[in-house]
């Protein structure tokens, strides 16, 4: 099978976000304050600020919403953490972050060293300029590289190695990592 089997696309749009502008602004705004953690922890992916958490209501909701309408598995999602254990990107032709990795807790290449059982990953793309880059997969025997559109949202297996690819664009390439872990488990 191909690494492209693995991965679903879906475009869910962003009409469902009340004032994109303004959530682009207040993720921009944390991404800036958020340099020192950045150089602390060699990462420039960030736990988005609570005050502004309710802005992304709308993401999450959508997310789980199509991840039951897709895999139809029954499982019950532990929402709470789902949200605590998702992240922001932000990258520019100044900022970018390009490291190959996962979500399988305790291994080598790993994202989190403490993570609980994760049932999958997902990226959902806020704003694409000209420029941006995509997301790359790779495994033993291949490596692809998708370049999704504003309002695409990707499902892939957390153990799936991954990486944005480089963004060459001034403004700012927004998107929201929403790592999918289930109740109970």
């Amino acid at each position: 099978m191909s690494l492209q089997d693995y991965i679903h696309i879906s475009h869910i749009g962003d009409d469902f976000i009340k004032d994109k502008p303004l959530l682009i602004s207040k993720l921009v705004t944390q991404h800036k304050w958020s340099q020192k953690i950045y150089d602390k922890k060699k990462s420039n992916v960030f736990s988005v600020a609570y005050n502004n958490l309710r802005y992304l209501d709308p993401i999450f909701e959508k997310t789980l919403t199509e991840y039951k309408k897709i895999f139809q598995d029954n499982i019950e999602i532990d929402e709470e953490k789902t949200k605590r254990q998702s992240f922001c990107l932000i990258q520019n032709d100044e900022c970018n972050a390009y490291a190959w990795h996962h979500h399988e807790p305790k291994s080598k290449g790993a994202w989190y060293d403490d993570s609980p059982t994760l049932l999958i990953s997902s990226v959902y793309y806020i704003r694409l300029p000209s420029g941006s880059g995509g997301i790359k997969f790779k495994d033993d025997f291949e490596e692809i590289e998708l370049m999704p559109s504003e309002g695409d949202l990707i499902f892939f297996p957390h153990t799936m190695l991954h990486t944005p690819a480089l963004s060459t664009c001034r403004e700012y390439r927004v998107s929201f990592n929403i790592n999918i872990f289930p109740k109970n488990l």
